[in-house]
């Protein structure tokens, strides 16, 4: 709560850092640069106004929200309602323009006020999922301040995130001990996606590289060749994987794969390998839809629950695919979608 008062814009600043008359009337920036940044206060002493996000779910940054957004936003372009989009990208917006604000607040007082996940990134989980909506709308209309928050994810990803040596994503800590020394197949939705888009942002193709590798990497640890689908967790604390393909899990890889290889160029040297992985993906997971068109929570077990989101993202994955020519026999595959949606081979065109 703001004590009664003269708000003051901030001042003093030395002459050539002082913010122009248009500038001063924003409250989503801080003013001055360098050592004379600064954000509003109030006419007291040392009493200064400091925003603060209290609403979980417009404005917040988080995974299940980054998924939502990015669902809304697709949504909006397939059924050209801007309604979606439009709310897609005011709720990014309210994050990536307060980033250098929410950093600043961090290092002024010890935590962030707002923007929590994005300015204390700890994990992939902050990083991916809402950091790749965040690119997807980028292309639909200018998002303020999403070339810094995006580098800030970038740097996180590249620099800090826990890799094992060969450079695989790793995790190192957890909420609970069997977390602890792990690599879980999910992460690679929570990486990769972001990683491939912000290739296309910078030209920096390093990025998209470790993308592709990443998928790899996870392939050697993860993948059951023999049903040809992938282990949710290998465990370095035991040496191998927890033997549960955990449906949504498999669901973002090959989500993920898809939107790597619609970016990645046809000269790229993994691409070959990456489409190979792909088709193998595909049918296994082909091979274990069940005769009511859905796939289990666990891929295997006949005896856990037909699974929704996993469903949606196989469905998804084929359909992307069978229109880009990139799976052989694609009856195969319009005939899967077809169960789950009850339509005709038009619909997964």
């Amino acid at each position: 709560m703001v004590p009664a008062g003269r708000v003051d814009a901030c001042g003093a600043f030395s002459a050539d850092n002082a913010p122009s008359a248009a500038e001063v009337p924003a409250i989503d920036r801080l003013f001055g640069q360098g050592q004379e940044a600064t954000y509003w206060r109030v006419d007291r002493p040392e009493c200064w106004v400091r925003p603060y996000l209290e609403t979980p779910l417009y404005g917040r940054w988080n995974y299940p929200l980054g998924v939502t957004l990015y669902g809304l936003l697709r949504t909006g372009v397939a059924l050209s309602a801007p309604h979606y989009t439009e709310y897609a990208t005011g709720h990014i917006e309210q994050c990536s323009k307060w980033h250098d604000y929410a950093e600043w607040d961090r290092k002024q007082y010890g935590a962030p006020g707002l923007n929590h996940q994005l300015s204390l990134i700890d994990s992939l989980d902050d990083c991916g999922s809402f950091g790749a909506a965040m690119l997807t709308a980028k292309k639909l209309r200018p998002i303020l301040g999403v070339e810094h928050a995006a580098a800030h994810i970038a740097h996180y990803i590249t620099n800090v995130q826990d890799c094992l040596p060969d450079g695989a994503f790793y995790r190192t800590r957890g909420t609970v001990d069997f977390m602890k020394g792990t690599m879980w197949c999910d992460d690679l939705y929570m990486s990769t996606p972001f990683l491939s888009k912000y290739d296309e942002l910078t030209g920096d193709e390093r990025h998209l590289d470790d993308a592709a590798s990443q998928f790899l990497r996870y392939k050697e640890r993860l993948f059951i060749p023999e049903l040809g689908i992938m282990h949710h967790v290998f465990d370095h604390k035991f040496g191998k994987p927890n033997g549960v393909p955990w449906g949504r899990g498999n669901g973002w890889v090959i989500f993920s794969l898809t939107e790597l290889l619609m970016i990645m160029p046809p000269e790229h040297k993994l691409r070959p390998e990456l489409l190979e992985f792909y088709r193998e993906l595909s049918e296994g997971y082909r091979k274990l839809q069940s005769a009511n068109g859905m796939w289990h929570q666990v891929l295997t077990d006949g005896e856990s629950y037909a699974e929704a989101s996993c469903t949606a993202m196989f469905i998804y994955a084929f359909a992307r695919r069978v229109r880009h020519g990139w799976l052989e026999e694609p009856d195969l595959y319009l005939g899967g979608g077809r169960k789950r949606l009850g339509g005709t081979n038009r619909d997964m065109h």
